[in-house]
């Protein structure tokens, strides 16, 4: 991996598994003192789980540390079919020389696994609207964003009533139940992404650590199939919950079952103290935006992606 010129009494190091929950209580504290939130620590874990489905963390995580240890950035490079990085940055240490060196080391890193995996993609990097400082430091970079954003980001307030769920007769909600679902998860995911999942690599996903099974929630339909699907995470440091994923399969699209669970989903949120409910969707996936709506989410931002071709 290439080095990095960092600021005195900082270092980077690979991730490590006894690193997870100073990871996950750094991500949260980031969130919570920034004015603009857009990383949650359910991101965090979801790349830990679902987008490298549970391998290889200590190639794609890293820590930059003070000499006691405090987290001052974390760096998570996506796999390589994904191209490109993120960067979550304490508060105190925006917008100066770390951000600049860490900004440049992802960069190469993100583009020695994808040059490994044969993707000659541009190397993509993620920053809020309301992100000033990034979207500076990564113009300054070299890299450059469309004029619309990629991404919206929906919030909606817990204090909100929250209706029932309203099934179709034969339909009904539960928690995962455990790797004995993996099989049907695997096809629903599959079906809803238009990905490959095998009942193994879902296994994978539900042994990483950090991940609850009981926090995915399912649609079981009248002939025991699993018909959707969603994740939900929870940050006490925000009191904000995140949905990541949320799909349905193909086969029982338009019958409100997405809604449905998103609402059973929502109440969960608020059972586990959380204050506000967050999810994120393709800004150009007019359904998808339509969901979200109609169960009281409003777009607080957007979220653009900034593109570097190497």
């Amino acid at each position: 991996m290439n080095t990095v010129d960092l600021p005195d009494g900082l270092r980077l190091r690979p991730y490590q598994d006894s690193d997870l929950a100073g990871v996950v209580q750094f991500v949260g504290e980031s969130g919570a003192r920034s004015g603009c939130p857009w990383m949650h620590p359910g991101d965090v874990l979801h790349c830990m789980c679902n987008l490298l489905r549970g391998q290889q963390h200590s190639e794609h995580f890293h820590l930059c540390e003070d000499q006691t240890g405090s987290l001052a950035a974390l760096v998570m490079l996506y796999p390589a079919r994904y191209s490109g990085f993120e960067l979550i940055m304490s508060p105190a240490q925006r917008g100066g020389t770390l951000e600049r060196a860490l900004i440049a080391w992802g960069e190469v890193a993100s583009w020695r696994l994808m040059q490994a995996a044969g993707n000659t993609s541009p190397i993509g990097v993620d920053a809020g609207e309301c992100d000033p400082v990034r979207r500076e430091l990564l113009s300054a970079a070299g890299y450059i964003a469309d004029d619309a954003p990629h991404t919206l980001y929906n919030t909606r307030p817990l204090s909100e009533p929250i209706p029932d769920s309203a099934l179709p007769d034969g339909f009904t909600i539960r928690r995962v139940a455990g790797e004995s679902d993996a099989e049907q998860l695997g096809i629903v995911h599959s079906s809803a992404f238009g990905s490959s999942w095998t009942a193994e690599e879902y296994r994978r996903v539900m042994r990483t650590p950090g991940f609850h099974a009981d926090r995915e929630l399912v649609v079981v339909a009248p002939d025991g199939r699993l018909a959707a699907f969603l994740v939900y995470w929870v940050d006490g440091q925000s009191g904000k919950g995140l949905f990541e994923p949320v799909g349905c399969h193909r086969d029982f699209q338009r019958r409100g079952l997405t809604r449905a669970l998103l609402y059973e989903g929502l109440r969960r949120m608020k059972a586990h103290g959380m204050e506000t409910a967050v999810v994120k969707n393709f800004a150009a996936s007019e359904a998808a935006g339509g969901v979200y709506r109609s169960v009281g989410f409003a777009p607080q931002y957007g979220i653009f992606l900034y593109q570097k071709q190497m």
